[in-house]
């Protein structure tokens, strides 16, 4: 799935109600790394073009005024996240994994 088709679903924290979105955001070098994993992703074919792409639905969401955290997530990371909770490995998992980590950055910086 391409970042323009990636589905937006905000985790609402309860403390102060903020409401943020988790965008996966992936490495350069760990790129190719989730094709495999997730096959029924629409990928793009290089990792700039996925980037180029990304940073704008990242800047689009955030001109729309969703506040959005790019959530770095690591191939293997993710697949033992999905394994350690239970959960498919599929992109609701994915999507799932970029609202935690948003919600820890933006615990954090409270």
């Amino acid at each position: 799935m391409s970042p323009q088709r990636q589905p937006v679903r905000r985790a609402a924290m309860q403390e102060g109600k903020i409401q943020v979105t988790g965008f996966a955001w992936f490495k350069e070098d760990d790129y190719e790394s989730f094709k495999p994993i997730l096959p029924e992703r629409r990928w793009h074919r290089t990792y700039a073009e996925w980037e180029a792409a990304a940073e704008q639905h990242f800047k689009r969401l955030n001109d729309q005024g969703i506040r959005t955290v790019k959530a770095e997530i690591r191939s293997a990371d993710f697949v033992a996240w999905c394994r350690r909770t239970g959960r498919n490995i599929d992109n609701k998992a994915l999507v799932a994994l970029a609202n935690e980590a948003a919600c820890r950055v933006i615990e954090g910086s409270h």
